[in-house]
């Protein structure tokens, strides 16, 4: 037969392409690979190429915001300089979302997404009861997504800067404004359906997700109501945190589509599986080294966090008990880190460094830094498996978390604890050269463990 379109539906052998199951796909074709989790995964190119395009990418987004846009445009007052830098991370948004899957053959599902034509064989091969709840599912999202999208199209005006545009101000209270509001809902409610939901593994990604989301939730609830009592809930409604929570969800699906799609797909593909025995812990030592863990974040991050607020904002306002507090808010992501180690330490340290795209990104809101970090870790790190990658899934995470986290450590709300959701070089309330310390030394880093491993761990 002749080259399909859809190669990722189809097995190449001597003879030909033949259509093929899913799962005998990764079996016959040779572009494959063993992920660090264990997972086949189709790839063209090396491990190695696969680390140096993700930390190079990583290196070049800090250099457009930390080089060229801060230290040319804000301190050096060159006026090109937030033009050049816009245009960089322009063009490798770009490179990363349309060319990079093509040039490693990664699949929509590797990236947690949606695949329409997987979609399109359910609905013509599929059993009728399976066909009508698919469709019926996919039908109902339609509706509820552009329900939503009309309800809310300040907030969806705002996110996609219509609101800049004068002939489209207040387009949904006025003719013919209205039919761009429906016909551009319709559009992204499509996209959503079509490309945005992978529905075959919705359910345990979902089930993984609020495994991670709903503690997290709590801590993050119980931190507010020890440091501010019921003041905590101060303007706090259900509607509002709800709406919240579904403006982060699609934001979340933004950023985890950049980060654990594109950063996790290409490191998790750097690094095949251990093959140490000492890789993963007897049952016997993980408790031990899960509480070991929890005491090390204990006694280590609390200090970190702690200090440096008391030396800026004097001990009226951070007081010794908040050291004892910020001891009981870091044990528990100790607890999840040290678990995590005793059952699979290579994976874990390739999903921390994952995370820590993720969570540098957020610089210069260091609170913001330590929370993504943290949260990108254990994203990046139930991502590797295909059971996980789904990024509606991770989504409500991102959704729970920052809608919380927002309630109630942003805006001022938490006195010296608040949190800046302002990121990057233009949120910078004191620019100075100083700033870029810690950028440099990240780019750094990242560019001495590109060397170190295209120089010695060719085994990958």
């Amino acid at each position: 037969m002749n080259t399909p379109a859809d190669k990722t539906s189809y097995v190449r052998t001597k003879d030909g392409w033949f259509d093929a199951p899913e799962e005998k796909r990764a079996k016959c074709r040779t572009d494959v690979l063993v992920n660090t989790a264990g997972d086949q995964e189709y790839e063209r190119q090396s491990r190695a190429y696969n680390l140096v395009e993700g930390l190079t990418i990583m290196i070049f987004v800090l250099a457009a915001l930390w080089l060229v846009q801060y230290s040319a445009g804000i301190m050096l007052q060159i006026k090109a300089a937030e033009i050049i830098s816009g245009a960089m991370l322009g063009i490798g948004s770009c490179y990363l979302l349309f060319v990079s899957p093509f040039r490693h053959g990664d699949t929509l599902s590797s990236w947690g997404l949606g695949n329409p034509w997987a979609l399109w064989k359910e609905l013509r091969d599929g059993s009728p009861a399976k066909r009508f709840t698919l469709g019926a599912i996919m039908l109902a999202l339609f509706i509820a997504l552009n329900a939503l999208s009309y309800s809310q199209w300040a907030e969806v005006s705002k996110f996609f800067n219509f609101n800049k545009i004068e002939m489209l101000h207040n387009a949904d209270k006025s003719f013919p404004g209205i039919l761009f509001v429906f016909s551009f809902g319709s559009l992204l409610s499509a996209v959503i359906v079509l490309f945005g939901i992978r529905y075959d593994n919705f359910v345990s990604a979902f089930a993984t997700a609020m495994k991670i989301a709903l503690p997290l939730l709590a801590l993050i609830i119980i931190g507010a109501v020890i440091q501010r009592g019921a003041k905590a809930f101060d303007g706090f409604t259900i509607r509002a945190f709800a709406i919240g929570a579904f403006g982060y969800v699609f934001w979340g699906f933004v950023q985890q589509l950049l980060f654990s799609s594109f950063f996790g797909t290409r490191l998790r593909k750097a690094f095949g599986p251990s093959k140490s025995p000492t890789n993963a812990y007897p049952p016997g030592r993980r408790v031990p080294t899960t509480v070991a863990f929890a005491a090390g974040f204990m006694f280590i991050g609390a200090p970190l966090i702690y200090f440096p607020l008391l030396i800026h904002f004097g001990p009226e306002q951070i007081p010794i008990k908040l050291l004892f507090y910020f001891a009981v808010f870091f044990g528990p992501f100790g607890a999840l880190y040290g678990h995590f180690f005793a059952k699979d330490r290579k994976r874990l340290l390739v999903a921390t460094l994952s995370g820590s795209c993720f969570g540098l990104i957020h610089i210069n809101s260091y609170g913001l830094v330590m929370v993504t970090f943290l949260l990108g870790i254990f994203l990046t790190y139930v991502f590797m498996k295909d059971i996980n990658r789904n990024l509606v899934a991770l989504g409500f995470i991102h959704g729970l978390l920052g809608s919380s986290f927002s309630i109630f450590f942003s805006h001022g709300k938490a006195g010296p604890l608040t949190v800046d959701y302002g990121v990057g070089p233009s949120h910078v309330h004191n620019p100075t050269w100083g700033v870029i310390i810690v950028p440099m030394l990240c780019m750094l880093a990242y560019l001495c463990l590109m060397i170190w491993y295209v120089k010695f761990a060719k085994e990958e």
